[in-house]
Order: C-alpha cells, then structure tokens, then sequence
C-alpha cells in the first residue's frame, strides 16, 4: 500500500459541527505520479491560482467563479473532496453546501463556471491531471475533452473563467494548486486517524479535583530562581497505586483543571497528578530593575537541564510535599506546552523518554534560539525513540530573528514522518500557539490512547532500518570496567578491548562472556588485530608498542611512542596516532613497519581514532577536538596524501566539539564513529546519516563489531559495554580487498 499523509487545515473551535462535518469530508492529501492524474483521497483547504498569473486567486463573485486579489477570505479558499474514483468536488470553505460546477452542464466553448448546490452531478464533479511545471489541468465529468479555462490568459480581476478545450500546453487551462495547510500524519503515514469525536460525558460526572499552589526556590540545577507551581490533585486519586502525571510548562491557566478533569472522566486520560510549572527567575538585589529571566535558557536550550530540573528537584519536592504517589515510569508522564514551552516539552522527551514519552507542543520554538532549529535534523539521524507526539503550528504563526516557526513546525512534522515516530500534527487557522485549548482534549486522548500500553519507538529512519534490526535493541553485555578504550576484531569475531584505568586487556568471546586476556598491559590505550593474528596494543603513558599472541603473552615491538590509538593494516604495517602533552600541540599520525617509525601527517587538535575502508585505499583518522574525521589516500609505501577533512560529525548544540574517539568500518562500507552522541554512522562521501544513542546517553568511548556471526555492534561507554545485533558484519586486516558502493542518500 502506498503511504498517505493527512493535510487540513483546524478552526479552533473543536466543537463546532459545521467544523466535524469538514474534517470528516477533507482527511486526506493524495500522493500521485508526476504527470499522473490526481487519485484516491481528499484534499484539505487549497488556492487556486491561474498559472499565468499565479498572483490572483480563483473566487466565486455573485454565484460566478472569476479570479482577484487574494484577501484570505473564506470565498478563496477551496476543499478538494474526494466523491468517486478518481472524481473531486471543488467547494469554496464558506458553504460546505456548494460545489463548482459547469453552468446547466454545458459543454459548449465559452460556458461560465459557477457555484449551484452540490447534487454530485457529473458538471461538479473534476478529474485534476497534473501538467509540466507543477500545475493541473481541471476536466469535468461530464465533458471530458473540455476543461477550466481562464479566457485569454486575463489577470485583471473579475476576469472570465469558462470551459474551453484541452490542448497540450496551452497555460490558460493550467492552475496551481497551492495548501493553505500542512499535514497531519498517522503513525509511518500508513493509516489514518478518524475525525475526533469527544465522548459523551454528563456535567455530574466530571468530578472537581484539588489545586495546590507554592513557589519553589529550592533549585540547584538553576540555583537562586524562584517559580511558582500549581499542583492537580484529581478526586479519583487515591493514593493506591502510582498516578499518572502531567507537567505543563508556564504554569497554571484554570481552564485546564476542567479539561483534565473531564478527560478522567471519559477515562481518555488515566487517573493523573498535574504539575503546572513556570519558568524560574532569578530576582534582581535591588528594586526598580529587571530580574534575570530564565524562560528562553531553561525552555529553549536543548541541553537536558530541564528534565533534569523536574525529575530529580521538582517532582520528587511535589511527591513528598504532598504525600503523593506519583508514578516515575515515562509511559505515565506527559508534557505540554506553546512556543518555547513546547520545544521544552519535547526536549525532556528527547532526551530523558524514560521519564516522558507523552508530548503535546503547540506551535514548538523549533527555531534558531538556542539551537532548537536543529531539532528536526537529529529526529531525521538519531534512532527513533520512544515518544508519542501531538504538536500543532498556526498559519499565521510568528516569526522573528530566531525563524519562522510555521515553516521549522512543518520541519518537524516531516522528520517525525520521516523517522516513523507516532504522532500527529495539526496547522490551525490562527496566530501564534492559535488552538491550544481548543485541541486539548484530542491531544490528550491520542497521547494517552491504549495506556497502559507502553510507547513504542517507530522505525527510524530509511537509511537507520539499513542498519539496524527491528526489536533487537542495545543489551547491557557487562559492566564494572574504569575505562573502556580502543576495541578491535579478529578474525573469528572476538573483540579485544582496553581497560585503560585498570591496566588490563579484555577479550569478549563468541559466547559474549567478558574474560581477561592481559593482567599487566602497560597502560594500554587502544588494541588492534593484526593479518597475523596477534593483538597490538599502544600505551599513551608507558610509550610501548606490544604485541599478543593467542594466549596473551606479551612482546615489545617498539619502544618510545606514546600513542593514543593504533590500526593494522593488511600488508603488515601499523598506523599509530599520538598527542602531545603540550598546549595548542598538533596531534600526529605514525606508520610504523619492520622497525622503523614515519610521521605521515601531523595537524590534527586531538588525533584520536582510526580506520581504514574495506577497500583498503582511504584512511579516516578522528580529530576528537572537533566535528571532524579526517580521510587520506594510503600510499603504497604507508604514507599519506590527498588529506581532507572530510567526515562531517554531529555535534550536541552544549558540546564544544564531537568527541570522536574510536572508528571502525563494516565490510559492507560503513563507517562507525564512537562520539559523545553515540555511534554516528556516516556516509560514504562525509555526512553523519545515523545516530545510535545508547541507553542513558551515555558518551561512547569504543567502538566495534564482531560477534559469532560479525554481526553484533558492541559500544564501550567506560564502566559499560552495550551490544545489540545489527544488518553490517565485521571486518579487519584479516579480511581480503573488498569493493565498496556509493551511499544512498
């Protein structure tokens, strides 16, 4: 089945029937073929412009359709309704009750187009076939070699609009179609949600619940700020069993007790505590000035402070303030919140979904504050989480020096699609944060749908289902470690890793256990596997090159080197990074083969970890300081050229840099990058494509596949190992020249 995106547009008035019968008639937007005729499904509010002269608006005048300026009056704004196969009503917004029709069903050249009662009649209904440059051309049903016509191409207003003959090319038949709204997309835009319809619910029923109300000082993640918070105790609680909690930033507005209050009622949201929150402020030491306000840092900044701030500080304060029982499982809690409140609400969602996996976001700051602007970006590369959205923009939504957050709204609406994240989205006809209250239980009922069942993560990404493996997530493999560093594969499938802390080696065999392969590694830092088989290892502090044999007895092979990491290649030689203890040093790159030791390039902030491509022409070297991996030409001889940096790392908007400490390739052609976002995967010609955050986000410190199969990822987070079974296999100097493909993008 070809997916199907939902696109109309929302009145705030949720209630209204003349509202339900429209949404009821325009659901959804068809997707067609180009030059194909437009099939299938509904359309939502629409302009339609003549293609010659695509500044005026199609409009009906006295009954007649004839163009003029576009006003944003209701009589220029058209639903496309689906009525049989491959047949559409074209009704103007104003009268639901109307249809454009060929007047008396003509078929003569010249005959006017006009508005008449919507019967059906084959002259109201229209084939819409798409035409070269993005236009259509109209047809009605019941003249079929005639169409729409804009008579002489006119752009005066008031001009003739009549039915004329279809002739290829000719623009006077040619009209863009163009949304007044944008999408509402069921979950992986397969299926589609039905109109909202609000349960029946008698006044008695709705049972009044308790607000409690402080001011809270007591932060230490934003120290000196005061708020004030609102706590909903609902009368259903009875403290028996964790409840279900709410948090709603910029604090309390009563209209949503009675909401909340009615939504337990129909039971479309369970028995649920609501914490109404407002942002901090710092209160100025004398009178008559501002205080520092704290709004735009602790909602907009994507950074996890926030989250931090309510789980670990405020919900707990509010649990024991009022002896409460509050559930601190994610799939009991939601968030909401407009504007900057709603970029906040998804950002705890984003990064802590054990604690919120419920969001309601109205017209999100997905703008350039402070870096809200690249959210739609990580939901595009980052694995899909477990988050269940309702986000809704205005169509006269604002914008400012940060961006335009009707355009950056539809941003994120598209990467959740992208991503196949469940939610929907909605663009209300309004202004800014337009529809909040008006939506809100329909949020609040998609959100909590099917609870307690838990949110599930969608799919990812294309490129991420490429990769991964559908419900195989990370497992914890062991722990207890001090500092996990420097992970490599033999050619069974064992991975070695460095304890460096500890000064220990460890082997992790085809059975997945963890034992110690070296008691005494001499500060070890990095392994790699050789072609011959042994385990090489280098010591940023002991200065020795060492290698292993199957047992884990230990040779000197070269002294006097303190490297960072090191990579053997197939034809025997060894490339090892290193790092001086200087400030503003460069960090080097060294070939190393039958005893001898070459500076091969030099430069890089932080020269970190290496790998080479299955192909066994391009090296890529980690500058750990920065967003980059560098990529070279190897030389026959070990030497490099044709350096660039190359490998475009994705870097969290409070970091300073990505943090790249460890790569590795799959045979397949990827390229694994261990970073402090998780494992970025990246393309062939630079870009990061994939972000594969382990649990607890957790900075990534090694990275390596293997496994009985070479196909098991394994991340090593310092004290941590995570692995979990993924769609590439592992590779090494054991493994034959390998031809590699072009990316998809």
């Amino acid at each position: 089945m070809i997916p199907l995106d939902k696109h109309f547009l929302m009145t705030p008035d949720l209630h209204n029937p003349t509202r339900h019968l429209l949404l009821q008639s325009i659901v959804f937007v068809c997707l067609f073929a180009a030059g194909g005729r437009l099939s299938a499904e509904d359309w939502g509010l629409y302009s339609i412009r003549p293609a010659g002269g695509p500044a005026m608006v199609l409009e009906p005048v006295g009954g007649v359709i004839t163009i003029g300026n576009p006003t944003g009056a209701a009589e220029q704004k058209w639903s496309i309704v689906r009525k049989e196969d491959g047949y559409f009503s074209i009704k103007p917004s104003h009268d639901a009750s109307l249809a454009m029709s060929v007047a008396a069903a003509g078929v003569n050249r010249g005959t006017p187009i006009v508005l008449e009662l919507d019967t059906a009649k084959p002259s109201q209904l229209w084939a819409l076939d798409k035409v070269e440059g993005g236009a259509y051309t109209l047809t009605p049903k019941h003249a079929p070699g005639k169409g729409l016509d804009n008579l002489g191409g006119k752009t005066a207003p008031g001009s003739t609009i009549d039915l004329w003959d279809i002739r290829p090319g000719d623009p006077h038949l040619h009209w863009l179609i163009q949304p007044l709204a944008g999408s509402a997309v069921a979950p992986q835009g397969d299926s589609v949600a039905p109109s909202y319809v609000a349960p029946e619910i008698k006044p008695e029923d709705i049972l009044p619940g308790e607000i409690k109300q402080f001011s809270y000082a007591q932060s230490k993640i934003f120290p000196g700020t005061v708020r004030d918070v609102a706590v909903f105790i609902p009368a259903q609680y009875d403290g028996s069993k964790p409840a279900c909690v709410y948090v709603k930033t910029d604090g309390y507005n009563p209209r949503e007790k009675l909401m909340m209050e009615t939504l337990i009622a129909t039971k479309e949201m369970p028995v649920t505590i609501g914490v109404f929150v407002r942002p901090g402020d710092l209160p100025a030491p004398m009178k008559g000035t501002l205080g520092r306000r704290n709004r735009d840092l602790e909602y907009d900044g994507v950074g996890d402070e926030n989250v931090r701030f309510l789980i670990d500080e405020l919900l707990p304060f509010v649990a024991k303030e009022y002896n409460l029982n509050m559930s601190t499982d994610g799939n009991d809690r939601c968030m909401s919140g407009g504007s900057s409140g709603g970029i906040a609400a998804f950002t705890a969602a984003w990064h802590r979904p054990d604690a919120f996996s419920r969001v309601y976001a109205a017209s999100g700051s997905w703008v350039a504050f402070r870096g809200g602007h690249e959210f739609p970006t990580m939901v595009r590369k980052f694995e899909a989480k477990p988050i269940r959205a309702f986000l809704t923009t205005a169509s006269q939504d604002m914008e400012n020096c940060a961006g335009d957050w009707f355009l950056l709204d539809q941003e994120m609406d598209k990467a959740l699609k992208f991503s196949g994240y469940d939610y929907q989205f909605r663009i209300i006809d309004g202004r800014h944060v337009a529809g909040y209250a008006e939506n809100y239980q329909e949020a609040m009922a998609f959100l909590w749908k099917g609870w307690p069942e838990r949110v599930k993560a969608g799919p990812s990404a294309p490129r991420a289902q490429e990769v991964i493996v559908p419900d195989e997530g990370w497992q914890l493999l062991a722990e207890g470690f001090k500092s996990t560093r420097g992970p490599a594969c033999n050619a069974s499938g064992e991975v070695f890793f460095a304890d460096a802390t500890a000064n220990k080696i460890h082997r992790i065999g085809l059975d997945g256990n963890v034992t110690e392969f070296v008691a005494d590694s001499g500060n070890a830092h990095c392994v790699t596997v050789g072609a011959d088989g042994k385990v090489y290892s280098i010591s940023e502090k002991s200065g020795k090159l060492m290698s292993y044999d199957e047992s884990g007895a230990g040779a000197v092979v070269m002294e006097d080197i303190l490297g960072h990491s090191i990579l053997a290649m197939p034809n025997g030689g060894l490339y090892v990074t290193t790092n001086s203890d200087k400030p503003r040093a460069a960090g080097s790159v060294w070939f190393i083969k039958n005893g001898k030791k070459t500076e091969v390039d030099k430069g890089l902030q932080f020269a970190t970890g290496m790998a080479y491509r299955p192909d066994q022409w391009l090296l890529s070297v980690a500058d750990g300081h920065s967003k980059w991996a560098y990529s070279y030409q190897i030389n026959e001889d070990g030497t490099l050229t044709n350096k660039e940096r190359f490998f475009h790392l994705h870097v969290a908007d409070w970091e300073d840099d990505a943090g790249a400490e460890s790569l590795c390739y799959s045979i397949e052609g990827r390229q694994f990058l261990a970073t402090k976002s998780g494992i970025q995967i990246s393309a062939d010609d630079g870009p990061t494509q994939i972000i594969l955050p382990v649990p607890g986000g957790g900075r990534v410190t090694g990275v390596a596949i293997g496994g009985k199969d070479k196909d098991t990822l394994y991340a090593f987070c310092m004290n941590k190992i995570w692995a979990r079974k993924i769609q590439q296999h592992a590779m090494g100097a054991f493994t034959p020249w390998t031809k590699v493909g072009g990316t998809k993008l």
